[in-house]
């Protein structure tokens, strides 16, 4: 046996399962076959073949060294195990790695693992021969695992299999479901009145597919969410002054976020709004919101109304159509907005304004305004009193009778890289465009027309 030298060895071994078909390749020849894991008790069943370099089968008892590493050449050694007299009959061995040096699922926690084994035939753990690692590799069905269904699951912690942890034990504490069936509540105002949210509790409820028929006021640190803009719907069909919060259909304070929804105020009243913005900051935050006032009669209907404060409007789609003496898409009062990727359409009977201010300095970018369909159309009017700014960028400002008029009020309103349609009309204040132009591509002047 001695005369048997390290290069002499000849290891046949089939790995399968955990590590997948693969080939190892010894000093001489390394051949592999099935290795089964045994997840219960933590071992893994490896399966070997040992020849001399003529090809004869070993017998006898050998001494055998598995290494697991986390590089296929130098690296980390995350585990190593030594077996001493292991039996080889007609050259095939078995054994269980784990046996000695138990084996934890760290072990495996990263994407790259190897297995290196070296064999000693004298059986003296001192004449090892290595042979080159081989990667572990996923078992079929072990892709599976990445989406496996709760009901193939055991030990389920209570309240988890929703996947929202209805105990409170987990990151998702703060959030509540509502739904038509199946979620903590019905309503969303229901939703509203069980929680008591903080700047240091703050609150997600997620709206799931449906109409709801109800008005909404949402609380300061809460952000409602709705499963799509075509999907989640909130309606309502209140009326009053449309500066006050009573005639909207959802109210946004500050510190309060709401996106991927609708809102709809259908009434055919006085002054009906959509979503009424009440003194908002810049935490909050209109993100993928449709807002419609469509009510077929009545003044004043207004799809969003600012009423002051630094709200952020983000990827918005304002509408408002029916009114008897004013439509506007997005009233803004006093609020100083910044308005990215919006969509405002205002139509109507008497008069119709995409934007209609009422002072504040707002920001809008890269967003379209039309209006039209109505006897005063303007895509942009100035009302009220005071010194304001209003900025317009890379955007589309469309009126069938102005693009924009300034009727009262001392306002500066600059407008940059934009197309402008219908022109400017400044009764009181400045229009200034620059580098913008008509719908037919020609240029317009630096008052806008």
């Amino acid at each position: 046996m001695k005369r048997i030298m390290r290069k002499q060895i000849i290891l046949t071994i089939g790995l399968c399962a955990l590590l997948g078909l693969i080939a190892l390749l010894g000093v001489d020849r390394l051949r592999a076959n099935p290795l089964v894991i045994n997840a219960a008790p933590g071992l893994i069943n490896y399966q070997g073949h040992l020849r001399d370099s003529n090809g004869n089968a070993f017998a006898g008892q050998a001494a055998l060294k598995f290494t697991i590493y986390d590089a296929e050449t130098g690296g980390n050694n995350l585990w190593t195990e030594t077996y001493l007299n292991v039996p080889v009959n007609a050259g095939n061995f078995a054994i269980k790695l784990g046996s000695n040096t138990p084996l934890s699922a760290t072990i495996f926690s990263g994407a790259g693992r190897y297995l290196q084994l070296d064999v000693d035939l004298t059986n003296t753990n001192s004449n090892y021969t290595t042979f080159p690692r081989q990667q572990f590799t996923a078992v079929p069905y072990a892709f599976q695992a990445d989406s496996v269904p709760w009901s193939g699951l055991t030990g389920v912690p209570a309240g988890f299999a929703d996947g929202i942890d209805d105990g409170g034990s987990a990151a998702y504490e703060n959030v509540v479901i509502v739904a038509k069936s199946g979620g903590h509540y019905t309503t969303i105002t229901n939703a509203m009145n069980s929680i008591n949210p903080s700047s240091s509790s703050r609150y997600l409820i997620w709206v799931a597919p449906g109409v709801y028929e109800e008005q909404v006021t949402v609380k300061p640190y809460v952000h409602v969410k709705g499963a799509g803009m075509n999907m989640t719907y909130i309606r309502a069909n209140n009326s009053g002054n449309h500066n006050t919060s009573s005639s909207a259909a959802l109210i946004l304070p500050a510190n309060s976020q709401l996106s991927d929804l609708y809102v709809e105020n259908t009434s055919t009243t006085q002054d009906g709004v959509a979503i009424y913005v009440d003194n908002g900051n810049s935490a909050t935050h209109l993100f993928r919101v449709g807002a419609r006032a469509i009510g077929n009669g009545g003044d004043r209907h207004d799809g969003i109304y600012l009423n002051s404060g630094t709200p952020t409007l983000d990827h918005v789609y304002a509408e408002t159509a029916g009114g008897g003496v004013g439509n506007w898409a997005i009233f803004n009062n006093v609020a100083n907005p910044m308005i990215d990727s919006a969509t405002l359409i205002a139509t109507g009977n008497s008069s119709a304004n995409a934007l209609r201010l009422n002072g504040g300095n707002p920001i809008i970018q890269n967003s379209t305004l039309r209006a039209d369909q109505a006897a005063s159309a303007y895509g942009v009017e100035g009302t009220g009193a005071g010194t304001h700014t209003v900025r317009f960028d890379h955007s589309t400002i469309h009126g069938e009778d102005f693009g924009i008029r300034l009727s009262s009020g001392n306002y500066s309103i600059y407008v940059g890289a934009s197309l402008v349609q219908g022109g400017g009309n400044a009764f009181s204040g400045t229009i200034r465009c620059v580098s913008s132009y008509k719908a037919d591509y020609t240029a317009v002047n630096a008052t806008c027309n």
